[in-house]
C-alpha cells in the first residue's frame, strides 16, 4: 500500500512538473511576443514620423511656388520655373504614395502589373526632366539611344522604379556632381543604369540595401522611408528582371542597374 502511494505521488509530481514546464514555455513565448509587439509599435511610430516628413518635403515647395506664381505681375520665367517645381514635386508625391500602397500589396500578394507596349527611352527622358527642377544644383547626363527601346512592360511601374533610383542618386550625392542615366539593349535584354558620384556603399551595409524601412548609415543623415530600393527591386523582379548594384572601385560613386527581358 505504501509503495502504491509513493507511485501515485511520483505521478502527481511528474504531472505537476510537466504543467510547470508547459506554463514556463508559454510564459517565455508570450514574453517574446510582447517584445516583438513593442518593437513593431516602435517601428510603426518611427515609420509614421518618416512618412510625415517625406510628405512635408515635397509639399513645402509646392505650396511656396504656388503662392509665388499666384501673385499678380510675376515674370514669365518665374511662373515657368515655379510650374516646373510644382509638377516635379507632385511626381515625387505620386511615387511616394505608390510606394506606400505597394508595400501593403506586396505583403498581401496583391501586387500586379498592367503591361503594354512602352518605350524605356521615353521613360528615362521624362524622369530626368522631372528631376532637374528638384535638384537644380546637380548636373544630369543622359546616354540614351535615338531609337526606342520598346517592350511589353508596365510603363507606370517602370517610371516609379527609375524615379526612385534617380531620387536616391540625388539624395546620396553632393550638389555640383553629375547623375548619369543610361539605357541600352544587350543579349535580348534592355538595361537601365543610374550612376551618382556619392560615396561607395560599404560591403557591411549591402544586406540593408533592399530591405524595407532600412536606410544606409552615411556621414550625413538622410531622410527617407527606406522603401525606394525595396519597391524598385520588387517592380523589376515582377517583370522577370534583375536589379543589382555594380561593384565599383572606392571613390567612383554608386551605380544601380536593372535588366528587363525582351
Amino acid at each position: 500500500m505504501q509503495l502504491k502511494n509513493k507511485d501515485v505521488q511520483k505521478d502527481v509530481i511528474r504531472n505537476l512538473q510537466s504543467q510547470i514546464n508547459e506554463l514556463t514555455a508559454t510564459r517565455l513565448l508570450l514574453e517574446e511576443e510582447v517584445e516583438q509587439l513593442k518593437k513593431e509599435l516602435v517601428q510603426k511610430e518611427r515609420f509614421a514620423a518618416m512618412i510625415a516628413h517625406e510628405l512635408r518635403s515635397p509639399l513645402t515647395p509646392i505650396i511656396n511656388y504656388a503662392q509665388i506664381i499666384a501673385r499678380p505681375s510675376q515674370r514669365r520665367e518665374t511662373v515657368e520655373r515655379g510650374s516646373q517645381i510644382i509638377v516635379s514635386q507632385a511626381w515625387r508625391l505620386a511615387r511616394l504614395a505608390k510606394d506606400l500602397l505597394d508595400v501593403s500589396r506586396l505583403s498581401t500578394g496583391q501586387f500586379t502589373l498592367k503591361c503594354q507596349d512602352c518605350n524605356v527611352v521615353k521613360i528615362a527622358r521624362d524622369i530626368v526632366e522631372q528631376a532637374r527642377p528638384v535638384a537644380p544644383l546637380h548636373k544630369f547626363a543622359v546616354e540614351l539611344p535615338e531609337e526606342p527601346l520598346q517592350g511589353f512592360w508596365d510603363g507606370d511601374r517602370l517610371q516609379q522604379a527609375l524615379g526612385n533610383l534617380v531620387d536616391n542618386a540625388i539624395k546620396y550625392s553632393d550638389d555640383g556632381t553629375t547623375i548619369t542615366v543610361k539605357a541600352w539593349q544587350e543579349d535580348g535584354k534592355v538595361l537601365v543604369s543610374v550612376h551618382n558620384m556619392g560615396a561607395s556603399i560599404p560591403r557591411s551595409q549591402m544586406d540593408l540595401l533592399f530591405r524595407p524601412f532600412s536606410r544606409l548609415q552615411t556621414a550625413v543623415a538622410q531622410d527617407g522611408t527606406g522603401l525606394g530600393l525595396f519597391i524598385t527591386r520588387s517592380i523589376v523582379e515582377a517583370h522577370k528582371g534583375v536589379l543589382r548594384l555594380e561593384e565599383l572601385p572606392e571613390g567612383q560613386g554608386t551605380t544601380f542597374v536593372f535588366e528587363l527581358p525582351l
